[in-house]
């Protein structure tokens, strides 16, 4: 399923001002634009709300964390759910940034991902922020994962904010496998950060692009899902249901005839979606899939349905499939495929929104304590 494994410029200096006073744990409060400012990239005002971010101090870098990284502790707090601890790491490369690559892992997100990348693209003049969720990010006490995407969504406005500096002059993107795609999907689809990322690549999924048909496979009557001339007929079907269940309090996910309520449920809280946004004209998409037979799990037809409706900016998407050396969800352990997302983040990891409104505050406001250096 999709939770398988897998001298400073203006913005880096508002960054490391604002996170140098963490240890008065100070909020950073995003604001969000109100139904009567119009939204860019003809963006609806039904999107869903981003949260706040409080920096609690400087920690530790766990496993994976690029080599020139610093680590902070964060706590992202999203309405109507609890408060959930990371680890934000930022690597900040010397002279000025190409821009700001953000990267989010699979499984639950309790890692950083990295297969190899960040210190290449530090290297390449890109800051590269790392995320490792200390609980399962998608787990929200029933409240479903459509509402749990707040919080990487809140951890991206964020990141923007402040590492980024708020400023659409470089580029901003994304870089996430199998969980981590999917959270950029629902920041994509429902929170409106197509407003702020330049660039995503996603491998393996999102693998929560339609939860009634990965749990009843019966709804779906369309022909077979064609991801690409490697696998033209891509599995879909959750052969386990149990974090669903889980997330979306349901309880008959993979089993059969499940109730009306629950097919409900998981239609009303996949990516795709009544209220979605699937046209970013100023953010374009790549996929990464490894199709090796006997090692296929359901992230693959599942993202097909995201991948269908998406009208990025290189519409249609760029989708790349890669068979033989990667198992399962692990597209990035094929040498191609490593390469090949590598040329494309380094190559499409531009500056897309220059000149558009922005309909976030671009610096956040900052609300109590008084920190010191």
């Amino acid at each position: 399923m999709w939770l398988g494994r897998s001298s400073k410029p203006a913005g880096v200096a508002l960054m490391i001002a604002i996170l140098t006073l963490a240890a008065s744990r100070l909020r950073i409060v995003i604001a969000m634009p109100s139904d009567d400012i119009p939204r860019p990239d003809g963006l609806s005002s039904s999107l869903l709300q981003t949260g706040t971010v409080s920096v609690l101090g400087y920690v530790a870098c766990p496993p994976g964390a690029a080599k020139a990284a610093t680590c902070r502790s964060i706590r992202v707090s999203c309405a109507g759910l609890t408060d959930l601890d990371a680890t934000l790491a930022v690597a900040v490369p010397g002279g000025n940034p190409s821009g700001t690559i953000v990267m989010l892992d699979g499984g639950s997100g309790t890692a950083f991902l990295n297969s190899g990348f960040p210190d290449i693209y530090v290297a390449d003049r890109f800051q590269v922020v790392q995320l490792a969720w200390h609980s399962n990010w998608a787990d929200a006490g029933g409240a479903g994962v459509k509402s749990a995407a707040c919080r990487p969504a809140t951890v991206l406005q964020f990141v923007y904010n402040v590492v980024q500096g708020g400023s659409p002059a470089t580029g901003f993107c994304g870089q996430g496998i199998s969980g981590g795609g999917a959270a950029f999907a629902y920041s994509l689809t429902h929170y409106g950060m197509s407003n702020l990322l330049d660039y995503v690549a996603i491998a393996a999924g999102p693998g929560v692009a339609r939860m009634d048909y990965g749990c009843d496979p019966a709804l779906y009557t369309g022909p077979p899902r064609n991801l690409c001339p490697l696998l033209p007929s891509a599995p879909f079907a959750y052969r386990n249901g149990t974090l669903v269940n889980t997330w979306e309090k349901t309880t008959a996910c993979a089993t059969p005839n499940p109730a009306p309520s629950d097919i409900q449920r998981w239609t009303a809280d996949s990516i795709v979606s009544a209220g979605a946004n699937y046209t970013y004209p100023n953010t374009a998409l790549s996929w990464f899939f490894c199709v090796t037979p006997q090692s296929l799990n359901e992230s693959t037809g599942q993202g097909t349905f995201f991948i269908e409706q998406a009208i990025p900016k290189n519409s249609p998407p760029d989708v790349n499939c890669y068979s033989g050396k990667c198992q399962a969800e692990a597209v990035w352990t094929d040498p191609s495929a490593f390469n090949i997302t590598l040329s494309e983040m380094l190559a499409q990891c531009k500056p897309n929104h220059q000149g558009l409104q922005q309909a976030v505050n671009p610096l956040g406001e900052l609300n109590g304590g008084h920190g010191e250096e």
